[in-house]
């Protein structure tokens, strides 16, 4: 039988056991949600870590992307630019005439097959530009832009008259795409009545295939309206200024990119030290 003593010495041990495994208990709850509040942490961290370096990559293509495209545009102004003042004189070619070639053909129009390009615009009237095919003698027909009638009315198709008979024409040639068509956005069906939204030779394939798939400019001969079209006047220069302009948006992206990261982890470090 223990004395009084012991007993006393030995509750007091249990006693204090007691404290500190219950103690023990209370620290490793209060530490599980501080370590998920931590997981918690640097994941959101690393959420918006991934989304700051995806937005500022994409604006980085994007720029990219359309400095690369002011570049070709560049260079095919400055290749259209050289075909102009290089561009030959045919007459009747049966060879397909090169880009910007002036050219005179023989035949007589095809006034009944006349088609409207719609909504063109010349010193602020509003208008359209008249399409004509034109065969010419030895049974070949061209597509013949024959220039710009202004529209009595909204939606209102002008009136004008094409000359009949034989005659001679000439014009500057411009290819279509590999579609027949000059390209550009649709919307909605691309004839309307007497109208086009944009030339297309397959709206005359009644007539069979053309003699080259593009359309003459009429610069001279009877049939002849206002002159409308022109190529683009932009210069080179100004799609590489523009090209340079699009490069350094893409460096101005990649600096804040990088920037903002670095200042996003310091910040991290911080909070995390406190």
């Amino acid at each position: 039988m223990s004395p009084p003593g012991a007993q006393t010495v030995a509750g007091e041990q249990s006693a204090a056991l007691a404290c500190d495994s219950r103690a023990h208990l209370s620290d490793k709850r209060k530490s599980v949600p501080a370590a998920q509040a931590s997981s918690t942490a640097t994941t959101q961290e690393r959420q918006v870590g991934r989304g700051w370096w995806l937005f500022w990559g994409c604006l980085i293509v994007l720029g990219l992307c359309l400095c690369s495209w002011q570049v070709m545009r560049g260079q095919a102004r400055a290749q259209h630019l050289e075909d102009t003042a290089s561009a030959p004189e045919l007459v009747m070619p049966t060879a397909p005439p090169a880009s910007a070639s002036l050219i005179e053909l023989r035949g007589e129009w095809l006034a009944e097959h006349s088609l409207l390009l719609d909504n063109r615009t010349l010193d602020k009237r509003h208008g359209v530009a008249v399409l004509t095919p034109f065969r010419t003698l030895d049974g070949r027909w061209w597509l013949v832009e024959r220039g710009f009638v202004a529209s009595p009315a909204p939606r209102s198709d002008p009136e004008f008259t094409t000359p009949t008979g034989p005659g001679v024409i000439s014009g500057r040639w411009q290819w279509l795409n590999g579609q027949g068509n000059s390209g550009g956005p649709l919307f909605g069906p691309n004839r309307e009545g007497q109208r086009l939204q944009q030339v297309d030779l397959s709206a005359w394939q009644a007539l069979g295939t053309p003699a080259f798939a593009g359309v003459l400019h009429q610069t001279g001969g009877e049939g002849r309206f206002l002159p409308w079209w022109q190529p683009s006047n932009m210069t080179p220069e100004r799609h590489y200024a523009y090209a340079l302009q699009w490069l350094g948006l893409s460096l101005g992206a990649a600096v804040v990119m990088i920037l903002g990261a670095r200042r996003q982890r310091q910040s991290a470090l911080r909070q995390r030290q406190a």
